[in-house]
């Protein structure tokens, strides 16, 4: 997905179909003189004179009526200048011309988002994406016109595509995330009318109080539900896990150390809990860990767990082996790597130590820096 400005990625598009059209459609001295005014309005427009560049795309359709891609231009601009009315038009007729091009539909389509024609938007979209499926500005523009007109099955659908697509996408998932909302929210509405009393609506609230990152509201939400329901062993796990994400540690401790009393084959209590504890009893950590792990190998968290707390156990040897099995199932885990480098210098192995610290290093420096798959919404 371009990092762009979106008219400019369509701008780009039209500038490659203008040329063939123009050169089999005219005369050729009209030909030229379409051409240099094309020139002329791509300079106006570098240089910030869009007012300009109207002018030149108007005497370009003057000379020659029949140009989808100057018909294209000419709406881009008016887009880019928030003349949302005036771009339409252009638009319309670039697609009347040469309904194979993708560029005027998206345009059209973010013109009539932003005009709140969500109807007309969805319809824009969709034969945009008919054209040219792998664009991700208007699969995400899709999708929100989809919200907005109550389709929110179809923008999950969509907009999980785009997760797979782009994972780390903030605009992808901020609108994923209402989504999410708004169907938590109907479905609460449901549970209420069906059972004013049930502790689901706690456990619901809680759960979409933890998307929200609001742990200590999810808290109390999964306290309530167990007050409800009592047998439900789940219940003190999702409020351990809560009480560890707030940073009330040893609160958490003590509901994951009861989850295990409930069901000793929680391996999420198991090795949760041994993360708590690995600072200060190394020999817990382990034997919580590793009894997650026997209950479900193949844990990255877990296994990182374990490897830490053979390496405070000095059993360095066994600590690799499980850091390099953490890092093969979660390859972007940096911490895999740092721990590495501390086990090899214990042995001596400086070479490998220093390897690893270099790997940790740039994943860490990759993950700071810009992400270019990110689209960007029309302005």
């Amino acid at each position: 997905m371009a990092g762009m400005n979106v008219s400019l990625r369509y701008a780009m598009l039209s500038v490659i179909v203008f040329f063939a059209i123009t050169n089999r459609s005219v005369s050729r001295g009209v030909d030229y003189r379409i051409q240099q005014l094309d020139a002329e309005a791509r300079t106006a427009e570098k240089q910030g004179h869009l007012d300009v560049a109207v002018q030149k795309y108007q005497e370009i359709l003057g000379l020659n009526p029949k140009l989808p891609a100057a018909y294209n231009d000419l709406g881009r601009l008016y887009y880019q200048q928030g003349q949302l009315e005036e771009a339409i038009g252009p638009l319309k007729h670039a697609c009347e011309l040469d309904p194979r091009l993708e560029a005027p539909h998206a345009l059209l389509g973010f013109s009539l988002f932003k005009m709140r024609d969500f109807e007309g938007a969805r319809r824009e979209f969709r034969a945009a994406l008919q054209l040219n499926p792998g664009d991700g500005n208007a699969k995400l523009f899709l999708a929100r016109s989809l919200i907005d007109l109550d389709d929110l099955k179809g923008a999950l659908k969509l907009l999980e595509q785009l997760q797979q697509e782009a994972p780390r996408n903030a605009e992808v998932l901020y609108t994923l995330g209402s989504v999410y909302a708004s169907l938590a929210e109907s479905t609460l509405g449901a549970i209420q009318r069906a059972d004013p009393n049930s502790y689901l609506i706690d456990l619901l609230l809680g759960r979409y109080a933890e998307t929200r990152q609001i742990y200590p509201e999810a808290a109390e939400h999964y306290k309530k539900a167990i007050s409800k329901a009592p047998n439900d062993t789940d219940l003190y796990y999702f409020y351990a896990h809560a009480l560890w994400e707030s940073g009330s540690f040893q609160k958490a401790l003590a509901e994951y150390r009861h989850v295990l009393t409930l069901n000793p084959y929680d391996y999420r209590a198991s090795w949760e809990a041994a993360r708590i504890v690995l600072p200060d009893d190394p020999e817990e950590a382990f034997r919580l860990a590793n009894r997650a792990l026997e209950m479900k190998p193949g844990i990255a968290e877990a296994l990182t767990i374990r490897g830490r707390a053979l390496l405070a156990l000095r059993k360095l040897t066994e600590a690799i082996e499980d850091f390099k099995k953490a890092s093969a199932l979660d390859p972007g885990d940096a911490t895999n790597h740092f721990q590495l480098a501390r086990a090899y210098r214990q042995l001596g192995l400086t070479q490998k130590a220093q390897n690893e610290i270099s790997i940790y290093e740039r994943m860490e420096s990759e993950a700071h820096s810009p992400k270019e798959d990110k689209p960007v919404t029309p302005h």
